[in-house]
C-alpha cells in the first residue's frame, strides 16, 4: 500500500532536482512519476506499475533498486503481531531522504508511526489488543502455538533404533526390466495407433511385461494379447497395455509333482519302491497262459478259415493246422 508524504492533485508535483538528477535514469524518474500520480492508499505495487510500463520488468526491477538507493522509495515489511501475517508499505517520496531521521519523520507525518527503522520489521504496536495478551512470541514462529500432532512423514524406525536401508534392485532385476521394457517398445513400435508411447510409460509397464515371460515365454502369444483388437483410435496407450497386461495375465503354472519310477533290478519290472519284484523274489508264481484266452483265439482261428476256403474243402490241411495250433500254446 503507498502512502504520501505530499498527496497529488490533478497533476504531479516533481521538483527540478528529479528531473535533473545526473544519476537517475529515464526508467527510475517515469517510475517515481508514476508512483507519485498514484493516490493515498492505492494497492498498485512497483511490480503492478513495471507490469504497465513499456520498458518491462527487469528495467523496472533495477529502476527500483535506484530509487531505494537514492532515497526516494522506501519500503518497510511488518508482521501482524497474533495473525503472523505480512504487510508492505511503500513510502514515495518528492525528495531524497537518506537520513534515518528523516525517514522516520516522513513516516510518523504519514500516519505511521508504528513503522520500523529503515530496513527492519515491525514491532508489536504497543495498544492493547482488543482480546487477549500479548504473550511474547519471537518473530517468524507459529501464531498457532507448538503443534502438537507427531509428524508421521517418515515411517518409523526399525527395532533397534537403526532404520531400515533402502532396497536397491538387484542386476538380474534391473536386466530383466530393461528387456522387457525394450521387448515392448517393439512391439508397440510397428503400430501407429501406440507410436505416442514414451519410454518413461514403458519402463512403468515393464514389470508387468517381465511378470507375464516369467509366466510365459511366447512373445507371440503376448503380442496377440496387447496388440489384437485395438480400437481405431488409441487415446493412452499406457493405460490400454497396462489393462490389457492385468487382465489377461497368464495364470501362476502350477508345479506338477512327477512320482519317480523304479524297476525292479533283474527283470526291469515296474516296482513302486526300488529293489526287485515280487515273482523275481520268488513271493509270486509266475504267470502262466491264460486258457479262456487260448480257447477264444482258437474258436476265431477256427472261423476265419471257415471263412476264407469253404466248408467242405481241404479239411485236411484244415485239421493239420489245427492239430499245430493245438500243440502250440498261445501267451
Amino acid at each position: 500500500m503507498h502512502v504520501h508524504l505530499i498527496a497529488p492533485e490533478r497533476y504531479v508535483r516533481a521538483s527540478h532536482d528529479i528531473v535533473r538528477h545526473p544519476r537517475l535514469k529515464a526508467t527510475a524518474k517515469t517510475l517515481l512519476l508514476w508512483a507519485l500520480s498514484l493516490p493515498p492508499g492505492s494497492r498498485d505495487t512497483i511490480q503492478t506499475i513495471g507490469g504497465r510500463m513499456p520498458e518491462g520488468r527487469t528495467a523496472v526491477s533495477g529502476a527500483r533498486s535506484q530509487l531505494i538507493e537514492e532515497g526516494y522509495l522506501h519500503v518497510r515489511r511488518a508482521q501482524h503481531p497474533t495473525k503472523g501475517t505480512w504487510t508492505t508499505r511503500t513510502l514515495i517520496s518528492s525528495v531524497p531522504l537518506t537520513a534515518a531521521e528523516e525517514v522516520a519523520a516522513a513516516w510518523r507525518a504519514a500516519g505511521r508511526e508504528d513503522a520500523a527503522p529503515s530496513g527492519g520489521i515491525s514491532a508489536p504496536s504497543a495498544r492493547k489488543p482488543a482480546v487477549g495478551a500479548l504473550r511474547g512470541r519471537k518473530v517468524s514462529t507459529s501464531p498457532k502455538g507448538e503443534k502438537k500432532r507427531r509428524n508421521t512423514s517418515h515411517p518409523p524406525a526399525a527395532p533397534g533404533g537403526v532404520p531400515d536401508a533402502p532396497r536397491v534392485p538387484s542386476a538380474a532385476a534391473t536386466a530383466a526390466t530393461a528387456a522387457a521394457a525394450k521387448l515392448l517398445c517393439s512391439l508397440a513400435a510397428p503400430d501407429a495407433r501406440l507410436a505416442s508411447l514414451g519410454l518413461t510409460e514403458a519402463v512403468g509397464l515393464a514389470p508387468l511385461v517381465a511378470q507375464w515371460l516369467e509366466r510365459d515365454r511366447s512373445v507371440d502369444r503376448l503380442r496377440a494379447a496387447l496388440l489384437s483388437g485395438l480400437p481405431e483410435r488409441v487415446h493412452a496407450p499406457a493405460a490400454l497395455l497396462r489393462a490389457r497386461l492385468e487382465r489377461k495375465m497368464p495364470p501362476v503354472p502350477v508345479a506338477v509333482v512327477v512320482k519317480p519310477v523304479h524297476e525292479c533290478a533283474q527283470c526291469a519290472a515296474p516296482v513302486p519302491q526300488p529293489g526287485v519284484c515280487r515273482r523275481c523274489a520268488g513271493s509270486a508264481p509266475a504267470p502262466g497262459p491264460d486258457r479262456a484266452a487260448v480257447a477264444r483265439t482258437r474258436s476265431g482261428v477256427a472261423l476265419a478259415r471257415r471263412a476264407m476256403w469253404g466248408s467242405g474243402r481241404d479239411e485236411a490241411p484244415r485239421a493239420g493246422a489245427d492239430a499245430a495250433s493245438a500243440a502250440v500254446p498261445v501267451c
